[in-house]
Formats: structure tokens, sequence, C-alpha cells
């Protein structure tokens, strides 16, 4: 999304410079030229040297606002410190659950020196509200927006191809999907069953589980392991189905890509899943953490593509509405006014 959004603003007469204060990685390619890019290579919460880079980027490109993701917020909040007219955004589009956040109080005290947040949905705005020492009406819900390119369809037609295009972590519950696929690959169905898994991940616990899943129900040959993906769009074409069984999610932009690729989804009930498939008229809309449940709305795609191409062409077209980057585009521009009592500066 940081990629997504430097862009239009770059393209939109905004002087932008993304920071990562860790890695790079394979979206970096994306970025405009023009776009000034830094890494900071930070090493643990505190690293001197990188956040002295950090000060000597910000003063040497002269920089006004922070638009921070995540917990960069506390590296943006001690620049702050030091000078103190920057302005800061901070961006809440965490997909944990807000009542579990381990570091709600550290973002409360961090908090007072925020001078807006932007939140993906209402519930994450109405956590900042309830949570944070910032005004309600600097609080300010914006939706994502998705940038992808056409690519023709490149469907084998002897599978039914689902795509989970989600980072492997917890919070995206693959262990649900695998077991759904378990399920479905049981049943008598018209095509065979592809499924990738394409999202960034390390041999950790959670990933070594999810291998021994796909093993023990001797799916090996179904599920591949895809990784992270920088052409997306290509992808996304070759595919019959999109795909996330989230336990938790702010405002997913692989479903966004989803629906602007023309697939068919399958989504869990959580963050704004619900409003962008228009609460199940849009795609099918289930249970989280309930693979039954997931199997049987797979099966319902299989055999009923007609309804299900007829509801992934509602869904590109109600994302196109409510989800396109001009939209986006104006409502930050109303933001930037208010920070700066309401003069142009586009």
């Amino acid at each position: 999304m940081c990629v997504n959004i430097a862009n239009v603003l770059h393209e939109n007469g905004y002087d932008v410079v993304v920071c990562a204060t860790r890695t790079g990685g394979p979206l970096e390619k994306h970025l405009n030229r023009g776009i000034e890019y830094y890494i900071l290579d930070k090493k643990g919460s505190i690293n001197i040297v990188a956040f002295r880079k950090l000060m000597k980027i910000i003063r040497a490109n002269g920089i006004d606002v922070i638009h921070s993701h995540s917990s960069s917020l506390f590296w943006a909040v001690a620049a702050k410190f030091f000078i103190s007219d920057l302005k800061i955004i901070w961006h809440d589009h965490l997909g944990l659950k807000v009542n579990e956040r381990e570091t709600k109080s550290l973002y409360r005290l961090f908090s007072g020196q925020i001078d807006a947040i932007i939140a993906v949905n209402s519930d994450l705005a109405e956590w900042s509200v309830k949570n944070m020492k910032v005004l309600p009406d600097r609080v300010f819900t914006l939706n994502n927006f998705p940038f992808l390119e056409e690519r023709p369809g490149n469907k084998n037609p002897d599978y039914f191809t689902i795509v989970c295009l989600a980072n492997i972590r917890p919070q995206k519950d693959h262990a649900t999907l695998i077991k759904a696929i378990g399920t479905l690959a049981g049943r008598e169905l018209p095509k065979k069953l592809r499924v990738i898994l394409a999202g960034s991940y390390t041999e950790d616990e959670y990933f070594n589980g999810l291998r021994s899943l796909v093993d023990n129900l001797g799916l090996g040959e179904i599920i591949e392991f895809r990784g992270s993906v920088e052409d997306t769009a290509s992808l996304l074409a070759s595919a019959d189905c999109g795909v996330l069984s989230s336990v938790s999610e702010g405002l997913p932009v692989s479903l966004l890509e989803y629906g602007m690729a023309g697939l068919p989804v399958v989504v869990t009930d959580v963050g704004q899943c619900p409003e962008i498939v228009g609460f199940g008229k849009y795609g099918k809309l289930i249970t989280p953490a309930n693979s039954d449940e997931l199997a049987d709305a797979l099966y319902d795609l299989l055999i009923d593509i007609d309804n299900a191409k007829e509801k992934a062409r509602c869904l590109k077209e109600n994302i196109k509405i409510s989800y396109s980057e001009n939209r986006f585009l104006r409502e930050y521009s109303v933001i930037m006014n208010i920070l700066f009592q309401n003069k142009q500066i586009i």
C-alpha cells in the first residue's frame, strides 16, 4: 500500500520520499521515477546509526509530513522531538484485532504527537478515537486502493486454480484454507484442484506447521507455497478464484486486486471484507476459522461458475467506484489542507 500511495501522490504534485526502516523488498521496483528511496537498515527497536540516517534524510529533503505505517510511528514521533514542526500521519491498516494490541498503551503514550490518523475501516477508526489522544475530527477513514495492470487470462482449462495472496503469518489462517482444500479434494469435482499460497514467509513454527499439515493431508501435489510475487497481475490472470481465510484484517489490498482481476472471491467476515463484497452480494462471505464452510463455498463456485462470474463483475464495479485512487487522493488532499491550515499545497 505504501508503494501505491507514494506513486499516486507523486503523480499528483506531491514531492514524495519513501523510506524503508529495515530492508527493501520486491515491490520497490514499482516506485515511480522521481521518488527518492532510502533504506535505514534498522537493527532492533533502538538503533542510533539508523535514526541519525533518518534525521539526515528528513533534513536533506525538507520533509514536512511523515506518513508512517504501523510501528514506524514510534520513530516518526522521535524525529518530531528534534524537528518540532513536522506533521505526523499514522496510517493504521494493521490486521491485528483491535482489542488484542499488546502495544496499546505505547501507542497511546506516543499519540499526543500525532497530527492525524488514517484508518482503513470503521473498527480501526473507533479504536483510535477511544484509545488515542488525537481529536476525533483528526481521525479519518480512507479506503485502500489497488493498482493492477490488466493481463490477458492464461488459465489452464483442466484445473480450478485458487490463489491466496497473503503473507504467511498467523492472522491469515492458512491452516483453515488447507483443511478446506483437503475436504474439497475428497469430493467429486469437474476439474483438478490447484492452490497457490502466494506471500512472503520465514522458516518459522507457523510456516513449518502449515508444511506438515499439507503433507499429512496428502496435498503436496495440489498446494504450492509460491513465496513473494512481483507480478501479481500475471498470477491472478492464471487463477479462477481468490481466497482470504484470515481471522483478522484491516482492508486487504489483495481482495481489491482479486476484484480488479475479475476473480470470484471467497473471504472471511473480518475487517473491511464484508463491505467490499457487498455483504455477500459480490462474493462468498464466510465465518472465520470454519474449514467446512470454506470448502462448501469453494465447491459452489466450482459448480456454478456463471453465477460466480456475475458476482465477480459486480465486485469489480464496486471497487472501481468505492476504492479508487482518485477517491483516495481527494480525501487525502482534505487531510493535507487541514494540517496546513487549509492552504492548497498541491
